[in-house]
């Protein structure tokens, strides 16, 4: 991700991208912790995914709300990908949460359901 941008980890994949958790650097030692949305090398190539990414990063350049994360950075790595660099907020994974408690046979709580919605 160039020489600013390190990943430390993979977080989760899509249908589109994948998600990372990695460290910006910055001068004098700086260093924030960041989530790096990357393309999938596969879809590089197929215009309309690059599109629909880059136009995914460009609204959300323009979002601000306290529940958004909110983006850094748009790039493009060696490989051609495009990345989108984000604030990394630590905490469970919906998607986690969700599959969990299907594979338990359960639905998450209306409580909680709201709860998160809120």
């Amino acid at each position: 991700m160039g020489d600013r941008y390190t990943i430390t980890e993979r977080v989760d994949q899509g249908g589109m991208a994948e998600v990372f958790r990695g460290v910006a650097e910055s001068i004098q030692g700086f260093r924030k912790s960041v989530a790096i949305k990357r393309i999938l090398p596969n879809l590089t190539k197929n215009k309309k995914f690059v599109a629909m990414f880059l136009d995914e990063a460009r609204l959300s350049l323009h979002l601000q709300h306290a529940n958004i994360v909110h983006v850094f950075d748009i790039g493009m790595g060696a490989d051609t990908a495009y990345f989108i660099v984000m604030e990394y907020v630590d905490g469970a994974n919906l998607k986690a949460i969700i599959e969990h408690h299907k594979k338990q046979g359960r639905r998450i709580k209306i409580s909680h359901a709201l709860y998160l919605m809120l």
